[in-house]
Order: C-alpha cells, then structure tokens, then sequence
C-alpha cells in the first residue's frame, strides 16, 4: 500500500455545487498506482440536502456532521481528526482542482523537500474573466514573506503531510476568516512550506467577508503573533493586516476608507515592494467577486 492521502470538504448550504469539486478529485491521476484516498466531507451544520448531492457518488465520499454551523476553522479541523491519510489536502466545496493537481503538487514537494505546499489557481472575475493568482514564483515561502498575507489559496491548494497538525496545531476556531493566514504563519516557524506556481485550482466566486468579520479577526491576528516578530517584519506584518481592511471596506462599498487604508499599508511598507503588489492584486480581485 502507498501512501494514503485524504482530502476533506467543507461544505456549508453548497449541495448545488460539491459534486463538480468531488468530481474533480475523482479524476486526478495519483502519483502512483499503489496509492490510495479519501474524501471526506464535513457538513457543517447546512440546511440544504446534502447527503442526497453525495448519493451518486458511494463509498467514495465519507460525511461527517456538525449540528450548528461552526465555521471553515472547525470544519477542517473535524476533517483533520477524521483523516487516515499520510497526507491531506484541502478542497472547498465550490472550487475544483485541475487536471493533474495531485501529481504536479506531490512531484514537486518531493522535488523541493517541502513538506506543505500551495499552488497558483485560477480566478474568476465577477465578468467571467480568468486570471492566475497569485504573481508569484515557484520557491519555498518564509515568514518574511507570509507576514505580507495570505494569497495563495490554502483552502482549495494545500497539501501537507499529517503529522504537521500535531507540531503546529490545528485551525483557530476563534478565527471565523484569516484562519489559514494564522496556520501557515505558526508553519513556516516549524518547517518548510513551498508554492508551485502552476494554476492547478480553479476558484469560483463566492460571498467574502466585510468590516465586521474582517477586522475582528486581523484583530486576533496581530495579537497571536505580533510580539513574536522583528521590528522589520511586524511592519510588514502590520501592512498586509491593513490591505485585509482596506479589501474589506471595499467589498462593503466604503471606498474612501479602503484606499486610506490601504494609504497606510504603503507608507508602513516600501512602495515598490513586489509582495505588496502581488497582495494588492489578489486582494482586490477577490473584492470585485462580491460586487
């Protein structure tokens, strides 16, 4: 027997969408014939008939409830507990991945010595039109880098080995969004963490958070790792943190106070710095989603 993976699906209220990502899932080609897999699906506390948009597709899909909706961190975390597989990978429930994700990505980790990594994706904009995100080369990512945010996807591109979430930790149930940006922060202070910047997702648009979820959570953010950072990198830090707020009053219509914001985030951190750049695109890519 060769390496398990397990891929786990958060779903909320999604059953008109999730057979496309488990379909997507199905077809991959695995990196060797010995390999094997699982899906497990977390239904966290959804309304619709979910388990009747999972009936076609049999043993291949295990479900897990949650009885009152708890959040993405909570529903991870439930899939995590539950995985039998040496690695797991993330799937959101109206995303997909493309032809050829788990090959490229487990190639490449094997290649680099990562022991988690994330891939490009593809974005689609509120007009239909595609763009690949984010502008980054392939590279292992630091702390230096991961202080700037969180634009590479963890949700529907992260594949890392299992044993990872008993050194770091799980998700932050407390994070109700910015969850992932908190895991991969506590990562890279363990271990290795790459970017294969090959699109091999597509993210489908979908409801982001405004002020009220946002901020709260870059909140908690700064709290839980603030202190621990270098005087060079908390201003980066502080910078990303500041485009999270400037991207969320943009979606809640508040555009003064985004660019203000996002004001700050340049004059706490070079103008010309390419992370930012690269943050400030995905970021607002995402914002014209919702609108």
């Amino acid at each position: 027997m060769g390496a398990a993976l397990s891929v786990i699906i958060p779903a909320y209220n999604r059953s008109g969408v999730i057979g496309e990502a488990i379909r997507s899932v199905l077809q991959q080609q695995l990196p060797a014939a010995d390999w094997s897999f699982e899906i497990i699906v977390v239904d966290d506390g959804s309304s619709d008939n979910l388990e009747q948009a999972l009936q076609p597709f049999g043993d291949h899909v295990r479900l897990l409830r949650h009885e009152q909706n708890a959040g993405a961190a909570a529903a991870r975390n439930t899939g995590v507990q539950a995985a039998e597989g040496e690695l797991i990978a993330f799937l959101d429930s109206d995303d997909i991945w493309l032809p050829g994700k788990l090959l490229c990505q487990v190639s490449a980790m094997r290649h680099f010595g990562w022991d988690a990594s994330c891939t490009a994706f593809v974005l689609i904009e509120r007009d239909g039109r595609e763009v690949v995100a984010p502008d980054l080369p392939t590279n292992t990512l630091s702390l230096g880098e991961l202080v700037w945010g969180c634009v590479v996807s963890p949700g529907s591109t992260l594949l890392c080995r299992r044993t990872l979430f008993a050194k770091v930790g799980l998700f932050d149930t407390a994070l109700r969004r910015l969850e992932d940006w908190d895991w991969l922060l506590r990562l890279v202070r363990i271990t290795s963490f790459g970017f294969l910047a090959e699109p091999l997702a597509r993210i489908s648009p979908s409801g982001s958070p405004g002020t009220s979820t946002i901020f709260p959570a870059a909140a908690k953010l700064w709290e839980k790792h603030a202190a621990r950072l270098e005087p060079a990198l908390k201003r980066k830090f502080a910078a990303g943190l500041d485009v999270e707020r400037a991207a969320a009053h943009y979606r809640d219509g508040e555009r003064v106070a985004a660019t203000l914001l996002l004001g700050r985030s340049f004059l706490r951190a070079p103008f010309g710095n390419t992370r930012v750049a690269s943050i400030v695109k995905t970021q607002y890519a995402r914002a014209r989603l919702r609108r």
